[in-house]
């Protein structure tokens, strides 16, 4: 026997005389209930018995159990199984039994990797994964970020362009480099990016990452085609050159795959793929906001087959889930979760309780891969979704969270405080789907008082307070540095019709100028194509730009989408107006649909005059070299304004003058006036006659 071993064997001997060491399984449930009904929890036995816990009081079981519990979604059934708890304590001819020494959970602690691969904002830090890091991490395990949007993005540039590439990086990760050097390193972007021979739709331009796999068209069977023809894809040489060699090192328990959005939709169902391939013991694992819309899809026979190259999607929010994943390391017990059973039935786990967001531990990020900015600017993620008291129709964006349609969680500004203390940043995205004036002016106290200063970006409503100059000047000395505010409409009735009577469109200009004065940055949400909305008010937006423009930095002008999830799919809401056509894309996160009175080729006409009168935009092209608040948060309005002289005037929107013929039709149709737009120019004098 090697001496090491023989040491190993006494200290065992000694533990065994020095210990009582007893093994028992047990749980407590405790009465819960997130709708404030006061509730009884019900517990159901395996023998059919079943006992109630009332308020206040909790139940310990030793067998598994099922726990309903009442919740704003209604009553939550959550499969509870006891943990083994080791007692430790001294022998009592040893010592008294007084100094009993400690009572331990047995957790396995277990390796795991999260990813976020391309194609995602490489501006930007993912929220939801630094979040579930740190969860996951507070319980024990062993976590890793990979965060692929960012390192991927880099290696298929220097694929194609080499040391130029890492020269453009260089320059937007300076804060010494001018706006000409910006410029360049743009430039070098799109060029090298537009100039990789594919198949798919790829370019890196202005402040977007642009990726469509042509093998994307919403269907279960081409989804599958392009797990099938992974070595002819745009990412497959990444994955196999870096993530699965980096994944083969670690010998993860778990490799959790996080899918925001369609972009990053087909890369994450290859790189599933080819982790499975490779540590076939590993449990894989895909989630991310993606999951939770299209649930159709989860029940169509030919989804089952998905199961043959990852182990369980979770299509809830990630807490509870991937806590069981990670212990269990099995998808049966997980709730919100997919996953194939032995006789090839596709078994959908309900969602558990929704996770208090003041419990959650403060995230932690990939300190390995630098966003393209030069600080470090992460995003913090406070509130669960939205938190107006009415819902209006553009609620489908919150989908993935636990408490969709339901009372939205929230951090206190206390805890917020906390976070961003422990972070150590000075400047912070704060991507929940709003953050009202009121919170945010009580987190700048409560950073106050802490002798800390930080700004932020976020979301909020037109809220109609900010008429008032005192109450910009006080989000400003707050934190605020930025805020992307929804106007969607100039039409009071489409407003209306949508729910969003919060919208006073006689407000818009006294908010963006109130909000300039205070210094705060101003993006703001256009939309073209709303249900019943006549076109022409979309040249209202024209002329509205040339008034306040002075006044916005960026401008985001979209059309109209039937999001899945939304009022239009669920209750056919604006059915008068558009018709929601067959599901035969289950994997598209928006649904195909058709107007009933205008044309689509006219609502896309409208939409490119619009971005026309974006792209003439006085900062179009700063914004564009200067993207997103993560770069301009560290300049303020009158250098940005300097800084736009300099560069060179933007390309002209394509097919503009097709677009300006249809225009001049749809204002014959709508408005009874014949006219003629030869030019941009001649529409704009146009729009300031409505």
């Amino acid at each position: 026997m090697k001496p090491n071993k023989l040491l190993c064997f006494f200290a065992i001997l000694c533990a065994l005389h020095l210990f009582h060491i007893d093994v028992s399984y047990a749980v407590t449930v405790h009465q819960r209930d997130t709708s404030n009904r006061h509730e009884v929890t019900y517990v159901h036995f395996a023998d059919g018995r079943m006992v109630s816990i009332p308020e206040g009081k909790s139940l310990t079981v030793s067998e598994p159990v099922t726990v309903n519990y009442r919740s704003e979604m209604g009553w939550l059934t959550v499969p509870t199984t006891p943990k083994p708890v080791i007692t430790i304590t001294f022998n009592d001819d040893v010592v008294k039994s007084e100094f009993a020494l400690v009572t331990l959970i047995a957790t396995p602690k277990r390796r795991v990797i999260l990813n976020y691969p391309p194609v995602s904002s490489v501006w930007h830090l993912p929220a939801g994964i630094s979040m579930l890091a740190a969860y996951l991490q507070e319980r024990g395990h062993q976590v890793t970020q990979h965060y692929g949007h960012i390192a991927g993005l880099k290696y298929v540039l220097r694929e194609h362009g080499g040391e130029t590439i890492d020269k453009a990086l260089a320059t937007i990760r300076d804060s010494k480099s001018d706006i000409k050097a910006l410029y360049d390193a743009r430039m070098t972007f799109e060029r090298v990016s537009s100039g990789i021979i594919t198949q798919d739709k790829f370019v890196v331009e202005r402040n977007n990452v642009t990726y469509v796999s042509h093998y994307y068209d919403g269907s279960i069977e081409k989804m599958l085609d392009a797990i099938r023809n992974r070595k002819e894809h745009l990412w497959y040489s990444y994955f196999a050159h870096a993530e699965v060699p980096f994944a083969k090192n670690v010998r993860p328990h778990l490799y959790g795959i996080s899918i925001a959005d369609e972009r990053q939709f087909v890369q994450g169902c290859i790189l599933a793929a080819m982790i499975k391939e490779t540590l076939p013991n590993t449990l894989v694992v895909m989630g991310g906001n993606f999951w939770a819309r299209p649930l159709g899809a989860y029940l169509l026979p030919q989804f089952a087959e998905m199961f043959d190259y990852c182990d369980a999607i979770v299509w809830g929010e990630g807490f509870r889930a991937l806590e069981v994943l990670t212990e269990t390391l099995t998808p049966s017990s997980a709730p919100g979760t997919v996953w194939r059973s032995g006789d090839n039935r596709v078994i959908v786990n309900p969602v558990s309780l929704p996770i208090p967001f003041e419990t959650l531990p403060t995230p932690v990020f990939d300190g390995s891969v630098r966003q393209w900015s030069p600080d470090f600017v992460p995003s913090l993620y406070p509130a669960s979704n939205c938190l107006t008291k009415d819902r209006c129709d553009f609620c489908a964006i919150e989908a993935g969270s636990a408490t969709f349609h339901g009372k939205p969680r929230e951090m206190s500004s206390r805890r917020m405080a906390e976070h961003i203390l422990a972070i150590g940043a000075s400047r912070f995205e704060i991507v929940s789907a709003m953050f009202p004036v009121s919170r945010q002016i009580a987190l700048g106290k409560r950073l106050k008082e802490r002798g800390l200063s930080a700004t932020w970006d976020c979301y909020m409503t037109a809220d109609n307070t900010l008429v008032k100059q005192d109450v910009c000047d006080a989000l400003a000395e707050a934190g605020c540095g930025d805020v992307m505010v929804g106007f969607e409409s100039l039409a009071p009735e489409t407003l209306a019709q949508a729910e969003k009577t919060w919208n006073k469109p006689e407000n818009y200009g006294i908010i963006l100028s109130n909000l300039r004065k205070a210094g705060i940055q101003t993006h703001v949400f256009l939309l073209i194509g709303l249900p019943g909305e006549p076109l022409h008010w979309g040249l209202k937006w024209i002329a509205f730009l040339e008034k306040y423009g002075r006044d916005i930095l960026t401008i985001k002008a979209g059309r109209y989408r039937v999001t899945r999830l939304s009022r239009d799919e669920t209750e056919g809401k604006n059915g008068q107006w558009i018709e929601v056509l067959p599901d035969t894309k289950p994997l598209h996160l928006n649904r195909d649909f058709r107007y009933r009175v205008v044309s689509n080729k006219k609502v896309d006409a409208m939409r490119t005059v619009l971005e026309e009168a974006c792209r003439r935009h006085w900062a179009y092209g700063v914004t564009s070299t200067i993207p997103w608040w993560v770069n301009r948060g560290r300049y303020s309005w009158e250098e940005l304004e300097q800084m736009a002289k300099v560069l060179p005037p933007e390309k002209e929107v394509p097919h503009l003058e097709r677009a300006l013929a249809k225009v001049a039709s749809i204002v014959k149709e709508e408005l009874g006036q014949k006219v003629s737009f030869n030019s941009f120019e001649d529409l704009l004098a146009f729009s300031r006659t409505l």
